[in-house]
């Protein structure tokens, strides 16, 4: 197989034949030698070469032929083989034939005759490796440009496809952008009518608790109308339960929630619990039963709210829907791993209870808000908040919670938190409890302008103020408020912030503006739920801050802080008798006063007053107080507390201890 054809072209046959015979030395079997005696024969050899598809990579023509020069000849095949390199010999050409070749026909050599074999072997092979060398690189040029045509046409592809994908993505974008401001919208007007509801729920709900509140402290109410005063305190507190479940949840996924951690005495909280459920447990026949291990600390660092609440959800739960056996929690430090800090332990609870279980479709949506399992929806209690709300607690305090349960065998619901070891020497020191019975003398007349729309609140402040002594004024709005405290003069203003006519907002700008109104105090009193709202009400000028509902206390504690008030107490020391206890221990039968006569006289005079005030809270802390020899009369107390029985615990004391009961009026100054 030939890698090309040599074409010679002389009109000497003896020439051609010794032309042949050397390009045969020097170029061997490679290539076909063809001989020609003229250019006509010579074109006829070039086209039949052609339609036999064989590369002519040469040429060697003498000049001097008859009818067609070797010049012609070349320039004639210039024009159809332009890459064939082209020799050509001559013997007595003109220099005009040699240029004409090499313009017109570009020349790769000419050779004079007669030539040395030697320096034709070196032009012949020269000649051939110019014309492959020139093949591949226009192969490789042609390979180049159809490579650049082909990323051409790819990049106008891409080009097309970016600019189509760049639409795509702008489109997908806006219509992210307009979900985005859909979903700020949605959330501003969630917020916003949280707001609204928090103000509309809890402005009722403070005059139903604060009035009852006010009127449990009279004693001439008879234990009957007591004991209806009790069952609506204690209604409206479930409802605002609810509500506080609901700004909890919206809270959560809003992000605002944060842990409140400090110090706290863990064993005491779970007394706490287990002595405000056993009444409830014993009346539903069931056993309650806490579980401590020896290996839990009894003072932690941590949120103690959040844990409480998240306890009573599930002891609540498990009280609530089992009919029969017991409930158990336990509680036990999990092992430490590796990683974790030295002062950190990882506590878990559990609470098992022999409930009617929780099937396996239930149990996939349990964790879900507002969703109840078939037996919660049949109590009709609670908003499907409560366990949802405790599991993005547990979360926040660095665990989760789980559940396991068998339909007709009952329920296990576990949780662990992340907590700090804490010492004794760290809880938040014990602040004594009293009520507030009075103004201590020899104080200036204070005068409160209390600015409120609602009628029923305003009366509760000016009621709840005016009883200790101090002069009370009122506005139904911004407008009336400016102006009683241009001509009265307060030293307080108790400022409501969502009014008609003219806000809190507004009224407390325009006072604080003055030189005069800097010096006055204004305590904004509102029913927002959401603490970034204390930042800007105290922002725009109040001094302080103060929820509704609220409790008397917190605003007695706030004028006392603002004007220096100083108030007549009850007082009630908890931790005055705490070191106290009784040294020989009785067998109880019943309840009786002489049962009482076991505790110290101190602790007897503050269970009268606590049971005066009908603070069930505050004989809950007593009764904690009393040592396990004496669980029957904690049970009996705190039956009776629990069944609002507070004249019968006060007839008690009376006669367990009747100096230290009518001694115990103090003026604190």
């Amino acid at each position: 197989m030939f890698k090309g054809a040599i074409v010679c072209v002389d009109d000497q046959k003896l020439v051609l034949i010794g032309l042949r015979d050397q390009l045969i030395r020097l170029v061997g079997d490679e290539y076909a030698i063809q001989l020609a005696e003229s250019g006509k024969e010579a074109l006829e050899i070039f086209a039949e070469l052609e339609r036999e598809g064989m590369e002519i990579p040469l040429v060697i023509c003498d000049q001097i032929m008859p009818k067609m020069r070797g010049d012609e000849l070349l320039i004639a095949l210039h024009a159809r083989y332009p890459k064939t390199r082209k020799i050509l010999l001559t013997g007595e050409a003109s220099m005009n034939a040699v240029i004409n070749a090499v313009n017109r026909a570009n020349l790769y050599r000419y050779i004079s005759k007669p030539w040395d074999e030697e320096d034709l072997g070196l032009t012949v092979r020269e000649a051939i490796r110019s014309y492959f060398q020139d093949k591949q690189l226009n192969e490789q040029n042609e390979a180049l440009r159809r490579f650049n045509q082909d990323l051409e046409r790819l990049n106008a592809s891409l080009e097309q496809r970016v600019d189509e994908r760049t639409g795509e993505l702008m489109e997908a974008n806006q219509h992210l952008q307009q979900a985005k401001e859909a979903a700020e919208a949605a959330n501003l007007a969630k917020s916003t009518f949280l707001a609204n509801m928090s103000h509309e729920l809890r402005t009722p709900l403070n005059a139903i608790l604060g009035f009852t509140q006010v009127m449990s402290g009279d004693s001439s109410i008879s234990s009957e109308n007591r004991q209806y005063l009790d069952i609506i305190q204690r209604s409206g507190k479930h409802l605002l339960k609810l509500i506080n479940d609901v700004l909890d949840m919206s809270r959560i996924e809003a992000g605002r929630i944060k842990l409140e951690e400090k110090s706290f005495d863990l064993y005491r909280l779970l007394n706490d619990l287990e002595l405000m459920l056993c009444l409830k447990a014993e009346e539903n026949q069931l056993l309650l039963i806490f579980e401590r291990s020896q290996q839990v600390p009894q003072y932690i660092t941590g949120d103690e709210n959040k844990l409480r609440q998240v306890l009573l959800n599930l002891l609540g739960n498990a009280l609530k829907f089992t009919q029969q056996g017991s409930i158990i929690l336990r509680v036990k430090v999990e092992k430490k791993e590796e990683s974790n800090l030295q002062n950190t332990i990882n506590l878990l609870f559990e609470v098992e209870d022999t409930g009617p279980g929780i099937n396996a479709e239930e149990m996939e949506l349990l964790f879900e808000a507002f969703m109840q399992a078939k037996n919660s929806q049949k109590s009709q209690a609670g908003a499907g908040l409560g366990l949802a709300i405790s599991r993005k607690f547990v979360n926040l305090m660095g665990g989760d919670i789980t559940v396991d349960s068998v339909v007709g065998k009952g329920s296990t619901f576990r949780f662990n938190i992340q907590a700090s070891l804490a010492e004794a020497s760290d809880l938040p020191e014990q602040s004594s409890r009293w009520r507030i019975i009075g103004l201590a003398p020899d104080q200036p007349v204070y005068r409160l302008l209390v600015v409120e729309d609602n009628w029923e609140n305003s009366l509760l402040l000016v009621k709840l103020l005016s009883s200790l002594g101090f002069e009370v004024k009122e506005a139904k709005n911004g407008l009336e408020a400016i102006a009683l405290w241009e001509s009265w003069k307060p030293d307080l203003i108790l400022m409501d912030m969502r009014m008609p006519v003219m806000n809190g907002y507004e009224a407390t700008k325009r006072i604080k503006a003055t030189v005069k109104g800097q010096a006055t105090v204004i305590i904004a009193v509102t029913s927002s739920a959401f603490e970034e709202d204390r930042s800007e009400i105290l922002s725009i000028g109040c001094d302080d801050f103060v929820r509704k509902p609220f409790q008397e206390e917190i605003i007695f504690a706030k004028l006392a802080e603002h004007l220096g008030v100083r108030y007549l107490y009850q007082e009630i020391t908890a931790e005055s008798i705490a070191s106290k206890p009784p040294t020989e221990p009785a067998n109880l039968d019943s309840l009786t006063p002489n049962s009482l006569k076991v505790m110290p006289k101190e602790w007897i005079a503050q269970l009268y007053l606590a049971a005066s005030m009908c603070r069930d809270d505050l004989i809950l802390e007593l009764l904690e107080q009393i040592p396990q020899n004496y669980t029957d009369m904690a049970k009996d107390l705190g039956e009776l507390n629990y069944n609002f029985q507070f004249e019968e615990i006060m007839h008690m004391t009376e006669f367990a201890a009747p100096d230290s009961v009518n001694s115990n009026i103090n003026y604190l100054t």
